[in-house]
């Protein structure tokens, strides 16, 4: 499973570029944007955990 989530590394870049994007919208916007705001951080963090085992697993097979 770890082999085939390596194949999708650049999609998790893109994950943490698309979050960290959401934060700065709603960061930037006078009106409450907490949808946006919470949503970044879920992207992100959910790219971050997928690049970080990815990491992981293919060190260890190695």
């Amino acid at each position: 499973m770890i082999a085939q989530l390596a194949r999708y590394t650049r999609h998790m870049v893109l994950l943490i570029i698309v979050g960290v994007l959401l934060i700065l919208v709603s960061q930037m916007g006078s009106s409450p944007s907490a949808g946006f705001l919470g949503m970044g951080i879920a992207v992100t963090l959910l790219g971050v955990v997928l690049l970080v085992v990815t990491k992981l697993g293919g060190q260890k097979r190695q």
